[in-house]
Formats: C-alpha cells, sequence, structure tokens
C-alpha cells in the first residue's frame, strides 16, 4: 500500500501541496477563528507586517504537470510531494546570518517577526530555545492552514506556474529555472504576499 492510500484512508487531503486532515476538528476550526482574530487585532494596534521573516521548502520536480490547486485527490496514483524536512537549530541559525546581512534593521532595531506552519512536524525543544534566545517573536499560526502561510499561497503558487507543463533536463536546468524565477521578481512580489496576511485572516 502506498503512502498516498494510506494518507487517504487516515482521512487526509492535499491543500497547496499540503497534506492536511480533510475534515478539520471542532477544535482546529475554533483555533483557526481565534489566532486570526488576535493576529488582526494586534497589527492593527502596532502593524509588524514589514517585520516578518517568512520561509519554507518546496520540492521541484524534472517533470511537472498541470494538476488543481486546492486538493489534489485522484484515485491510485502515487503522492506528488514527501514530507519536507523540519525546521531546525541549523536552518535558525543560517537564518539569522542571512537576515544580518539583508534585514540588519531587524535585528538591531525592530526585532524579528517569524512566520513558519508549525503543524508540520517539526520544531524540536532545542530550536524553539534557540528561536527564544534571538529574541524572535513567532508569529501564532492556526495548524493544518496552508492557506494563512504566504510561501504556499503566494510565492509557491507563482512558482508552480512557472513550472506547469515544463519539462527540467537535469539538475542544473533545475537551478537554472529557479534562479531565473527569482532574479525576476521585484521586491514589491514578495512584499505584496505578505500584506496579503490581513485579508487571509479576515476570511
Amino acid at each position: 500500500m502506498t503512502v498516498w492510500n494510506h494518507l487517504k484512508k487516515a482521512g487526509y487531503a492535499k491543500k497547496l501541496d499540503v497534506w492536511v486532515p480533510h475534515e478539520l476538528t471542532q477544535r482546529n476550526l475554533i483555533d483557526r477563528i481565534s489566532i486570526s482574530e488576535t493576529l488582526l487585532k494586534c497589527n492593527e494596534i502596532d502593524s509588524f507586517l514589514k517585520q516578518i521573516i517568512t520561509g519554507d521548502e518546496k520540492w521541484v520536480k524534472y517533470k511537472n504537470i498541470v494538476r488543481k490547486r486546492s486538493i489534489w485527490d485522484k484515485r491510485g496514483e502515487s503522492p506528488q510531494t514527501i514530507s519536507k524536512p523540519g525546521l531546525t537549530v541549523n536552518k535558525v541559525m543560517l537564518l539569522q546570518e542571512t537576515i544580518k546581512e539583508k534585514r540588519s534593521e531587524l535585528i538591531n532595531r525592530k526585532g524579528v517577526v517569524f512566520h513558519y506552519d508549525n503543524a508540520r512536524p517539526h520544531t524540536s525543544l532545542m530550536t524553539r530555545q534557540k528561536l527564544r534566545k534571538l529574541g524572535w517573536k513567532v508569529l501564532m499560526h492556526p495548524p493544518y492552514n496552508p492557506v494563512l502561510v504566504p510561501s504556499d499561497y503566494h510565492l509557491f503558487r507563482s512558482l508552480q506556474n512557472s513550472l506547469d507543463r515544463k519539462t527540467l533536463a537535469d539538475k542544473r536546468a533545475a537551478e537554472n529555472h529557479l534562479k531565473k524565477f527569482f532574479a525576476d521578481k521585484p521586491q514589491k512580489f514578495y512584499t505584496d504576499g505578505i500584506m496579503k496576511l490581513p485579508e487571509k485572516w479576515q476570511k
């Protein structure tokens, strides 16, 4: 039996390339509403959107087919992705160095507001301790909600559009495609993705 069949049997569905429970529990729904309302109020009192650092990982395949965006549930086919590795202390340290280089004002004055999808099986105690030690505020995120992750609803959607129907010959072709994709995107593209968060929280 494939991983796909196990996940389907367990009641999971794929939304925006993330496996989530097909039916959210009452607690999931209440948490989603409560966290979204809290974030909206906090942002109205003291806007923190420009302090957000977010990120995620996406698997890029050499052969890309066009598929449904919301739920990928064709019976009998193998899954399109493998579970993503989690957030680690090393990744946090690499990110810290990149922020120092590219957004030093966040380290020196404003402070980092870190946003990631915490529903995935990651974030060890050591990683959480490291985030606290760095003084980063970790943005609350309702579990099983990829529609509230800018990487999923904005960046990866655009990236997937650029890949649809393309066949990449090898690793070098994939790297070239990704370099061009990111080089062609103006700063405003990334800002727009973050600035859509309040609109997402209201839904």
